[in-house]
């Protein structure tokens, strides 16, 4: 991994719609339970001579088996903000479809994961439409990992 930011990981959660950690994700009939990601980064010197601009972007990416997105989130981030500390957390909320629409989607065959979901925390100072974009969000990734999935129990 590049973490061409150098940002520092220093705590990552996922949590369950009342708070509490999970080290899964859920699936209840149809859909995956509410939850959340939750980190903490600690930016230094190093990160604030990285970043060029005021501005930049931390994403939340989660892939398929064939490594299509499935969902795709991004929280603004302003170098203005940064407190002295340095220390910043960050809380995405996670939604993981299960099916597509295909007629939202007719040119794409995404096979939806059975017990796993890769899923990757990013920064760039590139937007959506930059063409590079993509190249600079994967050397801005800092995290990148595998949650298992599992059914829920009837009783939960």
């Amino acid at each position: 991994m590049n973490n061409k930011y150098h940002i520092n990981l220093l705590s990552f959660n996922l949590l369950n719609k009342e708070q509490k950690k999970i080290y899964s994700f859920q699936i209840i009939k149809t859909s995956f339970s509410e939850c959340s990601c939750k980190f903490v980064v600690y930016l230094d010197q190093r990160f604030q001579a990285a970043l060029n601009d005021d501005q930049g972007f931390f994403y939340l990416s989660a892939f398929s088996i064939e490594n299509q997105p499935l969902i795709f989130e991004q929280i603004d981030f302003r170098l203005s903000k940064l407190p002295k500390s340095g220390l910043v957390e960050i809380t995405f909320k996670i939604n993981i479809p299960i099916h597509l629409d295909s007629s939202t989607f007719p040119d794409k065959k995404i096979t939806y994961p059975k017990d796993k979901v890769k899923l990757r925390l990013s920064f760039s100072t590139k937007d959506v439409g930059d063409p590079f974009f993509h190249q600079d969000l994967e050397e801005g990734t800092f995290i990148s990992t595998t949650i298992p999935i599992k059914e829920a129990d009837s009783n939960e």
